[in-house]
């Protein structure tokens, strides 16, 4: 793909057909490391730096901020969240995006069955040991930068692009972007719904597979404590850009371009 597609008009073109073809009505996301803060960015409340959290535990930090607040502020706003080693939101997301290299020794008690007496699980797994198993494997790439961006992709300047591309399908157009995904890749196991976080979900997967080489989708927004932050119905669906790309060009091809679609979009 050229580099200056995401701001052609050809681009622009074929986004909002393929836009309008699932019934989408808000513009997808692009997530991309730098280190430069963009203009009009979003940020969570700065915390205790990433770098000094060993060492510091004077209660400073607030445990209840949620990176998906700050992304679904951007949405309303059209404009970038940001994220960086002391704007992470909680101590998950700041693993998550990669600017942590480590989990904190309660997390794995967090997502399962909890620490009795002292904190209540969230029960997603049955024992803290399978939690740190979870924790121990998913690997979140290292920040390829000092800021995490996550912004519309009107947003991106000529010889920009992200690397996870991310849009928030309710069932209908989920169903659509699934069997495209397929179709695009001739993987029927191309589309991917691995446990985790809201931010896992959305910014860890999505980034794993991409650097491993996979044209895989993964589909994220299970987590309770992160619903508030959606839509009602509403899920995320992070795809690399090299296959997004691929989906905005070919989608005729698929089957959002068949009849049977049309009709179950009234058309």
């Amino acid at each position: 793909m050229h580099k200056k597609t995401m701001k052609s008009t050809e681009f622009r073109d074929r986004l909002r057909a393929f836009m309008e073809a699932l019934g989408l009505d808000e513009e997808p996301m692009g997530l991309f490391y730098t280190d430069k803060k963009p203009h009009r960015a979003v940020s969570p409340k700065a915390q205790v730096p990433v770098s000094r959290l060993p060492e510091e535990s004077d209660g400073s930090l607030n445990w209840l901020s949620c990176a998906l607040g700050t992304v679904r502020r951007a949405r309303r706003n059209k404009a970038p969240a940001c994220f960086d080693e002391a704007h992470y939101g909680c101590l998950g997301a700041a693993f998550y995006m990669g600017f942590k290299p480590y989990y904190e020794p309660f997390e794995p008690a967090l997502i399962s069955t909890g620490i009795p007496g002292e904190m209540e699980g969230e029960c997603y797994l049955d024992s803290p040991e399978k939690g740190k198993s979870f924790y121990d494997g998913v690997m979140p790439p290292k920040a390829a930068g000092s800021h995490l961006v996550i912004q519309p992709l009107s947003l991106f300047e000529d010889g920009e692009l992200p690397e996870i591309v991310i849009l928030f399908p309710q069932r209908e157009a989920m169903i659509a972007l699934n069997a495209l995904t397929v179709f695009l890749t001739g993987d029927s196991d191309a589309v991917r719904m691995p446990f985790g976080q809201g931010c896992c979900g959305m910014i860890s997967w999505p980034r794993r597979y991409r650097e491993e080489g996979c044209q895989l989708a993964v589909i994220g927004g299970f987590d309770i404590n992160g619903l508030r932050y959606l839509k009602k119905g509403e899920v995320s669906y992070a795809v690399p850009i090299e296959l997004f790309t691929a989906m905005v060009s070919r989608w005729e091809e698929g089957m959002p371009g068949t009849r049977a679609w049309k009709r179950v979009r009234g058309g």
